[in-house]
This record gives C-alpha cells, sequence and structure tokens, in this order.
C-alpha cells in the first residue's frame, strides 16, 4: 500500500447528519442548536436525495451517519438501507451509545447494514461520563452498547471529548478499553471545542500544554497493546501530545498530505482552515503545511506559546512532500 493509499484510509468519512434532535445534553456539545441549520429529524426523502448525490460525486464509499442523536430514529435501519443502497461500503453511526443498550435494536441494525458505530465513551468513571453527557445511567447503558454491537460483529471505534472533567484519567481510561473492551482496536482522540455550546461551559476546556503528558502515555499504551489511537480534527495541534511522531494517526497530517501532493501547493500556499489559526513560531515548524493549528476561540483562553516549532528531524516513519 502506499503512503498516500494509507493515508486515505484515515480521512474522515462523508457525514450525513439525520436531525438535531438528541435524548443526551453534553456538557462539550459544540454546535448551538440555534444555528444548527436543519430540522429536528431529516425526512427520507431529503436523506435519499443527499446521498444520492454523494454517489454521483464518488464520496458514498464510507457513510458516517449523525445528528443530534441518530439512534432516537424509529426507521435507522431504513436509512442504513438507502445507504447500502447507493453502494456504501461502510456505513457507520455516531451514538452516545444509550440505546444500544437493547440486543436486538443492535441486531436490526446489523441486518440493515450497519457495520460500523463510532462511540462516545468520556470516561471510564461512571459519574463522570454521566455528568459530562447530563444522563443517568449513561455509563452503564453506553457499556452494554458497546457489548452489544461488538457481539453482533460490528466495529466499535471510541471516541472519548477530552476535558478539564476527564484528562488526567486518560492513561486508566485506555488501560480500562484494553482489560475491559479489548475488541476495541480504534480510538479517536478528540479534546472539547471552544465553540457552540461550550461558550456556556468554558471552564471545561483544558489548556493544551496541560494534556501533553497525558497523551503521550496514552500513545505508548496504545502501542503496546495494539490499539490504534487517532488525532480528529478536533484533537490536538501536531507539535503538542506526541502527534509529531505519529503523524499517520493524524487526520489533518492525512488530509492536508494528499492535498498539497495532488496540488503540488508550495508552502504558504492554499492549505488553510477557517476555524483555525496559526502563530509566527509555527511558519518555523517542519509540520507547517501539514498543521491547522488551534481554535480561534482557544486563542483567546490559552497562551499561543505552547505551540513549538517541530524539527524535521523529530520526525518519524512518514514522509513531507517537496522536503
Amino acid at each position: 500500500m502506499t503512503i498516500t493509499k494509507a493515508l486515505e484510509e484515515n480521512l474522515p468519512y462523508s457525514v450525513v447528519r439525520l436531525g438535531k434532535k438528541c435524548n443526551a445534553r453534553c456538557l462539550f456539545c459544540n454546535v448551538p442548536s440555534e444555528s444548527f441549520n436543519f430540522p429536528e429529524k431529516v425526512s427520507l426523502k431529503e436523506i435519499n436525495k443527499e446521498i444520492e448525490k454523494l454517489a454521483k460525486s464518488g464520496k458514498h464509499k464510507r457513510i458516517s451517519l449523525s445528528g443530534g442523536e441518530p439512534t432516537i430514529r424509529k426507521d435507522l435501519c431504513e436509512v442504513i438501507k438507502i445507504a447500502k443502497s447507493h453502494g456504501a461500503k461502510v456505513i457507520e453511526i455516531q451514538t452516545n451509545g444509550v440505546l444500544l443498550k437493547d440486543k436486538i435494536t443492535v441486531q436490526s441494525l446489523k441486518k440493515a447494514g450497519l457495520n460500523k458505530v463510532f462511540v462516545g465513551l468520556h470516561s471510564h468513571v461512571a459519574d463522570i461520563h454521566d455528568s459530562l453527557v447530563m444522563r443517568n445511567s449513561a455509563f452503564n447503558d453506553c457499556f452494554k452498547g458497546i457489548k452489544n454491537a461488538i457481539n453482533a460483529n460490528i466495529e466499535v471505534i471510541l471516541n472519548p471529548v477530552l476535558t478539564k472533567k476527564n484528562y488526567k484519567h486518560l492513561p486508566d481510561f485506555i488501560r480500562f478499553i484494553i482489560k475491559e473492551i479489548p475488541q476495541v482496536s480504534s480510538i479517536s482522540l478528540s479534546v472539547v471545542q471552544p465553540r457552540g455550546r461550550v461558550r456556556k461551559n468554558i471552564n471545561l476546556v483544558p489548556r493544551y500544554k496541560l494534556l501533553d503528558p497525558y497523551v503521550k502515555e496514552a500513545l505508548e499504551l496504545g502501542k503496546k497493546n495494539n490499539v490504534v489511537i487517532n488525532n480528529p480534527y478536533c484533537g490536538l495541534p501536531l507539535c503538542i501530545g506526541g502527534w509529531s511522531k505519529n503523524l499517520e494517526q493524524c487526520v489533518e497530517y492525512s488530509e492536508n498530505f494528499i492535498k498539497i501532493k495532488n496540488k503540488n501547493t508550495e508552502r504558504n500556499g492554499i492549505i488553510r482552515s477557517i476555524d483555525k489559526i496559526k502563530t509566527e513560531s509555527c511558519f518555523r515548524c517542519s509540520l507547517f503545511d501539514y498543521c491547522n493549528g488551534v481554535w480561534r476561540e482557544y486563542a483567546g483562553l490559552y497562551p499561543l506559546t505552547d505551540l513549538k516549532p517541530v524539527k524535521s528531524s523529530e520526525i518519524i516513519g512518514v514522509f513531507l512532500v517537496g522536503r
């Protein structure tokens, strides 16, 4: 497999939102309901149209059904069948996992064509998880749901969101997963975004520098136990947490590498994010073209001096286009 092909495997799926209705009230939710530009529930007709457009553009092979919370829809099996009918090979739902506690529901979703679930399990400490999603017994229900999915041969990817409440427990969280759910082979390590509803809970946003040792330890635990830990778009900049030594597991690196390679983009070229910003020191970083920086809102909370340029000699096992 070529490096480009390998990195393509790490690119985000095509997201199809099914509506903004949800059965949880997560403190870290980054989307304000007043600006969620679609209804409580999107009709099957509109969903079919959207997936049809994806199929015409060739972006339908890997589809992630999101919300709100997809599992609260009684017709979720029909949605999955629509995606499958348009040729989707991987059909995933982004879920809080609560309603997956019902085995019959999970089996029905599997039969319809679901083969992957992206589950928000935010702590191995039940009280912390429940307080973050603002729902009683959420941890126990989610844990049962994960087990049900595994027993139904549905691949499980965990998506813990790091906040001030749980980041110090990250290594223990990884150890818990390795011991209690060894079938989980992939974890996407998000960090709470300082936007959307989080503005009302801004104290949840941790300073990235403080996350550094915990994320590094988590990565080492993952390597030793064959658990792939990925850095998603809503994760950390590449200079923090040891990601500069694990670039093949970083979504931004994958996206930007492929864009640069395909378009032969020069440094200071078109690879930019409207959501994130960089500092002057970023211009001295060997990963400048491959990292989007930090959220604009984060810059108003903490010093950006925590962002340190990465030297080319510190980069291991990956390639830089044109370097």
